[in-house]
């Protein structure tokens, strides 16, 4: 179920039901539910983009640490259930995410490298709520 239709049903009062053996299902598996306890930032994303380097710098220039943002794939990120941190950035472009959601959305680093008016967007949607 995506995130934002459990808390479409949270919000309407019905209950959310969680598989008792998650092993049983491949899918559960691979799309295990993140820790945000200690989250600012939460990052959806691939790998490379994890990865790359203009990513560390970006992450600088937000000023938040290292160690609150957490990365996701746009599976774990439409599987995570219970709460989201305020502040969400996308490298895939535009996701769905509820309304109290900050979401900053751009292309991928390895364009956003290369392309100085995708940082400024960027960087304008983050100012934008700060």
């Amino acid at each position: 179920m995506k995130h934002q239709q459990a808390v479409f049903l949270q919000e309407m009062g019905i209950t959310h039901w969680q598989v008792r053996k998650p092993a049983l299902f491949k899918t559960e598996q691979t799309l295990k539910q993140l820790n945000l306890s200690a989250c600012k930032l939460l990052v959806v994303c691939t790998e490379e983009d994890a990865k790359h380097e203009l990513m560390d710098a970006i992450i600088n220039a937000f000023q938040i640490k290292s160690d609150q943002v957490v990365y996701c794939s746009l599976a774990q990120f439409e599987n995570q259930q219970g709460n989201l941190p305020t502040l969400i950035w996308s490298t895939l472009g535009e996701i769905a995410s509820s309304p109290s959601h900050q979401l900053l959305h751009s292309p991928s680093l390895a364009e956003l490298a290369t392309n100085a008016a995708a940082k400024k967007v960027l960087w304008k949607q983050f100012c934008a709520y700060q």
